[in-house]
């Protein structure tokens, strides 16, 4: 019996797991409310089942008869009030250019019950079945190289692989882009828990029928995992170590997992071809992106370094406002680049997965019999994560759910490095000072999940607003007591803009606050030499225009009032203001001038990231800019 695993020990850990599949329930979940929005990304796969149901491969809804009449039907201007969000258009029907296999958890369903699992179900799902080959994995190595380590530590343990998986940022929207992707994860834990098993049982033959399904199904979730795959395949050729120690080739049972590995993916060429007419057209040549692509070129190795920098090593943006983490941006991307998506760098929000590299060297150093399916086990973890970074890091993209799919693999190896370190029997034995580090490293690394996880897109305060705003109101007063003692006075600016000559129509944006995603915007756009207009929006929606305004002498000036020159509706800062007179200032926009004053209230506003704007100042480079010159704080009236 392993040292901790009575009662006490097998509750904590059954409760750590429940907790886990519990949050991504919740967490998927919470889409619900969308689920009215039926051309956006919340039904593609209920679509695909149904489609599936009645013996085709294309959608079950259809285009529209507007959509099919027009003469272009790609030109996203066109096809904007028809189109099914990312889906693609192939001889009058829809497709979807995702893998089939998250089907394969909702039509059983659906034959069961009569009812369709709903998307967001299956992708929390199949994160599920993930955290089981995880938690599964975890317990089997632990009986072989760990067995003194407690199931509290193992339940501590698999609590924080799952985690740094970074599985619950995905979930957050469980749209069509994340289950096939969260289905890709599970699949690849299974996968190396089956390849383990194989090896560790010294070559069987279910075990490795077991991985080559499990790879069939990961390459019918992701076909990025099409290399890693074959790689694992491979791997069970590799020389299988007998219990007596000797080594031999089990060549009957590897060449049954690959061949049914191989089969999955002829399986997937021949579902291209049942649906495109080529074996090789996944549909990405027929796709309705919101944004016109044709002619991008998606895959390049010019793009490497960037990836790499961005999802690797790049930093967030701190704010002091809940959840204080927020997406790495940068504007000096790739020619060609086309996509930026709510990007962390790994090693500053999951340092846990330093541990990753704890393993190895634990794997490489250690001379012990029964080693030969660990060093296995993590060469497989190891290609899975190197395969899918090779791909992704050339991909014209750059998004945070592509971060599950570059930590599936070394996740395991993550993993298996905190037992080596906090087993008590490990071989080398850890210093004092390597576990501290260890245990912290995994506490921040469960922190900045969440925190990333509340931030995605701002989905939490939409889809939990009563348990996103408790936790923003607790965590935001010392951002209060910050700003009191910075004598920071929130509320409308007086501003001076210069007005340089530039042509007609050009605008630019003189104050940003907030996210990339859901920017607050005040855009000065020149009408003529002398006039120009003022514009507020929150992201890409208009939410108060002036008429045209004089600006003699190429100046003029204003004072501006907006919700996101307060801090955010959760925070403490409210607390003291009447209610009327807190709602006026959080819905309020306007802009006074010398002559009059242009008004209106609405709760279109993002929360700000800072106690102050970004500010368009002079531009030496650009002296037709618009900039501003000088702003100052207008304390608002009691």
């Amino acid at each position: 019996m392993t040292a901790g695993s009575g009662r006490t020990g097998r509750l904590a850990l059954g409760l750590l797991l429940v907790l886990c599949a519990a949050a991504a329930f919740r967490i998927s979940n919470g889409v619900a409310p969308w689920d009215a929005d039926r051309s956006n990304v919340w039904h593609h796969y209920e679509y695909l089942a149904e489609g599936f149901l009645h013996g085709h491969t294309y959608l079950s809804i259809d285009p529209s008869p507007e959509l099919l009449k027009l003469k272009n039907p790609f030109d996203p201007a066109a096809n904007a009030p028809y189109r099914l969000w990312d889906a693609s258009l192939y001889k009058g029907r829809f497709y979807l250019y995702f893998g089939p296999t998250p089907v394969l958890v909702m039509l059983p369903w659906r034959i069961l019950t009569g009812h369709m699992l709903p998307q967001r179900l299956a992708a929390a799902a199949f994160a599920v079945i993930g955290l089981a080959a995880l938690a599964r994995l975890l317990w089997e190595v632990r009986r072989r190289h760990f067995p003194g380590l407690s199931d509290l530590a193992l339940g501590g343990i698999v609590f924080t692989g799952f985690h740094a998986s970074w599985i619950y940022v995905t979930l957050r929207r469980s749209g069509v882009w994340d289950l096939p992707i969260v289905a890709a994860v599970a699949c690849a834990w299974w996968s190396l828990y089956f390849l383990w098993k194989f090896h560790d049982s010294g070559g069987r033959v279910r075990w490795a029928a077991a991985t080559g399904v499990a790879l069939a199904l990961l390459m019918g979730s992701r076909v990025t995992f099409v290399p890693a795959a074959a790689a694992i395949a491979l791997l069970l050729l590799a020389t299988v170590e007998s219990r007596e120690g000797g080594l031999a080739r089990k060549w009957r049972a590897a060449l049954v997992g690959a061949a049914l590995a191989a089969a999955g993916g002829l399986a997937l060429l021949a579902y291209n071809r049942a649906r495109f007419g080529s074996w090789t057209e996944f549909g990405l040549s027929y796709v309705m992106f919101g944004e016109d692509y044709r002619g991008i070129a998606f895959f390049s190795p010019r793009f490497f370094p960037f990836n790499a920098w961005t999802y690797v090593l790049s930093l967030p943006k701190l704010g002091p406002y809940f959840p204080f983490v927020h997406p790495f941006w940068a504007d000096n991307r790739p020619p060609g680049f086309v996509g930026f998506e709510e990007v962390y760098g790994i090693l500053y929000m999951m340092p846990v997965h330093l541990m990753g590299l704890v393993a190895i060297a634990w794997a490489l150093s250690t001379r012990a019999a029964g080693m030969r399916p660990m060093r296995i086990l993590l060469a497989a973890a190891c290609l899975m994560s190197a395969f899918s970074a090779a791909i992704l890091f050339c991909w014209a993209w750059a998004c945070s759910r592509y971060t599950n799919e570059l930590l599936a693999g070394w996740t395991v190896a993550t993993s298996v490095g905190l037992m080596a370190i906090f087993a008590p029997g490990a071989n080398p034995r850890p210093g004092r000072i390597v576990r501290i580090l260890a245990a912290a490293s995994a506490v921040w690394t469960v922190v900045t999940v969440w925190l990333a996880s509340a931030e995605f897109r701002g989905f939490m305060a939409n889809t939990h607003p009563e348990v996103y705003s408790t936790i923003a109101h607790t965590l935001d007063y010392p951002s209060v007591w910050e700003a009191r003692f910075e004598g920071k006075v929130f509320g409308p600016i007086e501003l001076t803009v210069r007005v340089p000559p530039s042509p007609d129509g050009v605008e630019t944006i003189l104050l940003a606050n907030g996210r990339p995603q859901m920017v607050n915007q005040l855009i000065l756009c020149r009408v003529d030499r002398d006039h120009v207009r003022l514009i507020l929006m929150e992201n890409e929606h208009r939410v108060l225009e002036t008429p045209a305004l004089g600006a003699p002498g190429g100046e003029i000036h204003f004072v501006l009032s907006a919700p996101w020159l307060y801090p955010p509706a959760a925070s403490p800062y409210w607390d003291a203001l009447d209610p009327a007179l807190r709602k006026d200032r959080q819905t309020l926009f306007s802009v006074a001038w010398d002559s009059g004053t242009d008004y209106v209230h609405s709760a279109r506003s993002a929360d700000p990231l800072d106690f102050d704007p970004a500010v368009q100042v002079r531009d030496a480079d650009r002296p037709d800019m618009p900039y501003v010159e000088s702003m100052r704080a207008v304390a608002p009236s009691p």
